[in-house]
């Protein structure tokens, strides 16, 4: 189980204010898509999740979220926030694999933070391969070097990586924006099979995706939450005149410009 829940969250960057009042609950085992054009905070608040934000000078994070009931933002000291972070899995816009092989590119984080054996390492990451359906692809050039995958590949390999570590969140910042259709329709189908065990929030500019994927979606526009709900409702019967605007592709930067939530 993983929950998520922001409390008047409010982020800034030295002087510049992101984010604003955001109150959203994620709940367990769900696809919550975080949608909106760029700028609007989605990628700062996913980030505050895990702590990531902490490496960036100025960053400064207002109120409470809370994993599990516990805030992640009352731990002090800088072991804390590393098993923090080892514990939530990310995956970010363009794939990271390690200049290493695939087969290490999955062992080197299981052996370096569980107490383990090579073989079991190596059995363990046999089925997160296959898991993303990876294996047959790759099953003859394991310790080929992970670089010569396509683009594609390389995501489902981080996808694969990030589940070799104890977690039952996933934390993904725009996936699949830098990949061809069929990669991405590959990565989709992943993430039904995903939520069975974690809870996934995911940053997506691709609101088909958003609509394809997700059980609730949060429409995010200059530092503030708009609204949020159920995927089908929101896209379907938005309350919000701007979210109807943003999801039927109405909204282009002209109109974002001359618009003031109140």
């Amino acid at each position: 189980m993983n929950t998520v829940e922001f409390q008047n969250v409010g982020a800034q960057y030295g002087d510049k204010a992101v984010l604003s009042g955001i109150e959203l609950e994620i709940p367990a085992n769900s696809i919550y898509a975080l949608i909106g054009p760029s700028g609007c905070g989605k990628t700062t608040l996913l980030r505050s999740v895990n702590r990531l934000n902490d490496l960036i000078r100025g960053f400064i994070l207002t109120g409470s979220i809370m994993v599990d009931g516990k805030s992640v933002y009352s731990l002090k000291d800088k072991e804390s926030v590393r098993i923090l972070r080892r514990g939530i899995g990310m995956i970010f816009q363009k794939p990271n694999p390690l200049p290493t092989s695939i087969m290490k590119n999955m062992t080197i984080p299981y052996l370096e933070h569980v107490r383990s054996s090579a073989k079991e390492a190596r059995e363990l990451a046999l089925e997160r391969l296959k898991l993303v359906g990876l294996y047959n692809e790759i099953k003859d050039r394991l310790d080929a070097p992970a670089i010569r995958l396509s683009g594609g590949q390389q995501q489902r390999l981080c996808i694969a990586r990030s589940l070799m570590l104890p977690s039952n969140l996933l934390l993904m910042d725009e996936p699949c924006s830098a990949l061809d259709p069929i990669s991405t329709y590959k990565i989709e189908e992943i993430l039904f099979e995903l939520k069975k065990e974690r809870t996934i929030i995911m940053v997506t500019h691709n609101i088909e995706q958003a609509r394809r994927v997700s059980d609730y979606t949060a429409f995010f526009y200059n530092g503030v939450l708009v609204e949020s709900g159920a995927t089908h409702n929101m896209f379907a019967h938005p309350q919000h005149d701007y979210t109807q605007k943003y999801v039927s592709g109405r909204m282009i930067e002209s109109v974002l410009q001359e618009v003031h939530i109140s």
